[in-house]
């Protein structure tokens, strides 16, 4: 393995590490520990404030993390003969979705206003722009941008045995 190879691996490897870190942080706090902190009461606000500040470092890292690696792998496909139309369509989707989630991480960042009135009581319409806002709009491009990760290899590797 040539320095130049073992060079893009541990660049592939970090951007694997701070995609998993953000997608793996932002499905665990959605699906377990949000419902469970909202369950509680005073404590239970703090250490969700708490979470909160400490993820949102984690998020910073991943996020600068994913822009440089995230630009020398592509540079690296990009210049192989392999990365046909389908590749390059497919990896522009990717960064598309990619910098959608830098925005709404960033947006993220702002003191939301308190909430109304309760969930339950919300209309239909409430419901779903909440779904589709936030810590889960994230978390839904966050496993989109995964699984086309996954579809570029796939297509990279077809480039190479044609």
């Amino acid at each position: 393995m040539s320095p130049a190879d073992l060079f893009l691996l541990l660049v592939r490897w970090l951007h694997i590490l701070a995609a998993v870190a953000w997608v793996g942080g932002s499905l665990f706090y959605l699906i377990a520990l949000g419902p469970a902190l909202r369950q509680g009461g005073q404590d239970a606000q703090t250490a969700n404030r708490l979470v909160a500040l400490r993820f949102r470092t984690v998020v910073d890292a991943c996020v600068v993390a994913l822009v440089l690696t995230g630009a020398i792998l592509a540079l690296d496909r990009l210049t192989a003969p392999a990365a046909g139309v389908p590749y390059v369509a497919t990896l522009a989707v990717k960064a598309v979705l990619a910098l959608w989630m830098f925005a709404l991480a960033w947006r993220r960042r702002r003191p939301s206003p308190p909430p109304q009135a309760a969930e339950s009581a919300a209309p239909q319409p409430q419901r779903l722009k909440r779904l589709f806002s936030g810590g889960t709009l994230i978390a839904i491009l966050g496993v989109t941008v995964l699984f086309l990760s996954d579809l570029l290899r796939a297509l990279f590797e077809r480039g190479l045995a044609a």
